[in-house]
Formats: C-alpha cells, structure tokens, sequence
C-alpha cells in the first residue's frame, strides 16, 4: 500500500453541475436536473489519487447540510476524512459546462470562529506526528488563522502544495512540490520582486531560477490550460527545466484538471518514480480527467496510453 498522504483541502464545496447545448449570458435558459457532487480542490486531488492507488486522509471543513452531504459521499466512497464541523453552510459552486467551456458561480466560503479555528489544530495535531507527507490543496475559508499551520514543524515531512495564498512561510521551510497555474506564478513572482519581461525567450528559465534560488522548493511545476506543462528543479547545483505539451482532446469537462494533476504527482512520487516520470505521470491524469464528466471517473487504461505517448514528447528547457 502507498504511504498515507493528509490533504488539507480545508475550502470544499458542494458542486451543481448543468452541461448544456448552448449558453448565452443575458438570456433565460432552460436548464436540465443538474448533477449534485461533492467538490473543491482537496476532494478532487484525494479522489483522484485514491482511484489511482493512493492512500489519502483529507481533512475538510463541513458544515449544515452540504457538510453532510459531502462526508456521506465520500464516506460512501471509502474515502478516510478528518472533518472538523462548523456552524456555517459549506459553499455551493454551480458550474456550466457549454462546447468544453466552462463557467463557474462560487459561493464565499464560511466564516469561522475561534472555537473552529481551535478545533482544527486540535485535529491537525491527532495526525501531524505521525504523517509523513501532506498535501496542502487550494484556499482558506474565511476566518482561519493561517499562523495555526505557519507555526508548525515540518522535521521529516514531505510537503506538496497546490495554492497561491498565504503559503509563504511553508515555502521558506521548503516542500517537496509547489504547482501552480501561470495566473498563480506571475503572482509569486510580484510578490518576490521578480521582474516579469513575458517577451524573452528566457523569462521561464531566469524566472524559475530565481524562485528556485531564493526558496528552498525542491520541484516548482507550472500549469497553463493548453499551453504547455512547464516543471524545475535544482539537482546538485545545476538548474534542470522541462516542459510537456498536451495532447489536443475533445473536452468533456475540465472542472480539476489541475487538482487531477497535482494526484497523479503525489500519486508518482509515492511510487519513487523520477521527475521527468512524474511531469508525465501527472499530465497522462490531467489529461484522461477533461476527457470524462467527473475527475475520479478517469479511465487508467487511457492514463496508461497517455503516459506512452508522453514521454517522448518531453523537452528541455534552459539550456
């Protein structure tokens, strides 16, 4: 069995879906029953990983009836959870999927008080002493106390984040993966002080160099939609930079690519796979997501297909 991973994935939501024929904005439309599932990026990356072979705990907020929802779902599942209850509703987002376009409609998330706050670190603490690697997916509600978790010792934990806000000090303590999209980095680099001239043919080498140089992570990956998969690293001083283009696909829906991705990656490390085997892996999963209605309904043949026609296509970056 893969070692077990916490995810926090501490803003879920309870996702309606509407796919339509057609969508147009300023008009009324008839919409069909719409699909009802639990969501948010923690969930997505722990049912995929599961579904891949993993072994994910995630610890969410839940609250009122679309907390419960959502932990009868997943429990259904044999998804393991580490809820921490509160009073406020879980969030809904409501999405439409239109022609492989998609918009979503995203609640605020919840307010949490003190005492929830308090009930949290509690939990967190029933597991942190004895995890090994932990994944932190997506934002905060609204009220966390983020030096809750920035006052935390990482001794001995691999640690793999898919966020933008206030994950600074995790970075200054060093993790094994940070992957964010090309919106979340231009923000890193502006909050670094890192110039951003997008016209160089260099500016994705100088530019990861200079995260990688300033912050102790040890594989920075960046994702762009269609563009292509960009991963650095730093292997014994010398700086080494990939990217991976994405096969062209027919998009059923690519709500968690992204969260699909950062799976197959935990999911790869776990099986001491190398980076350029786990930019693979983690593209085959993102890719085999958009093509079905729900990410943990990927086909692993179709991973496995993906995978293979992949790896060749890997190119170096930054010599």
């Amino acid at each position: 069995m893969q070692r077990e991973t916490l995810i926090l994935g501490l803003n879920p939501a309870w996702q309606r879906l509407f796919v339509v024929d057609k969508f147009t904005p300023g008009t009324v439309h008839r919409l069909p029953r719409a699909q009802e599932y639990a969501s948010g990026k923690g969930i997505n990356c722990g049912r995929v990983l599961q579904h891949l072979g993993g072994n994910p705990v995630l610890m969410h907020f839940l609250g009122a009836e679309n907390g419960t929802r959502i932990f009868d779902e997943l429990s259904a599942n044999g998804v393991q959870q580490a809820p921490v209850w509160i009073h406020e509703p879980t969030r809904v987002c409501t999405t439409i999927v239109c022609d492989g376009d998609t918009t979503e409609l995203i609640e605020p998330s919840p307010v949490l008080a003190e005492a929830e706050n308090n009930d949290f670190i509690q939990t967190l603490n029933n597991y942190w002493h004895t995890t090994q690697c932990v994944a932190l997916c997506g934002s905060f509600p609204q009220g966390f106390d983020v030096d809750l978790i920035n006052s935390l010792d990482f001794t001995g934990k691999a640690v793999f984040i898919d966020a933008i806000n206030n994950i600074d000090a995790w970075l200054e303590k060093g993790v094994e993966l940070l992957k964010i999209n090309s919106l979340e980095y231009s923000k890193l680099l502006e909050r670094m002080g890192i110039p951003q001239v997008k016209s160089s043919p260099q500016f994705w080498k100088m530019t990861a160099m200079a995260v990688l140089e300033r912050l102790p992570i040890r594989n920075l990956v960046i994702t762009d939609e269609d563009a292509p998969v960009r991963a650095f690293r730093f292997v014994e001083k010398k700086f080494q930079g990939l990217q991976l283009q994405p096969p062209e696909i027919q998009v059923k829906n690519d709500i968690g690519a992204g969260d699909s991705f950062f799976a197959g990656w935990l999911y790869a490390d776990a099986e001491g796979l190398s980076f350029e085997e786990c930019l693979v892996k983690a593209t085959a999963v993102a890719v085999a997501r958009c093509e079905v209605d729900r990410p943990w309904n990927l086909d692993l043949k179709r991973v496995a297909e993906l995978e293979e026609s992949l790896a060749p296509a890997l190119e170096k970056l930054g010599d």
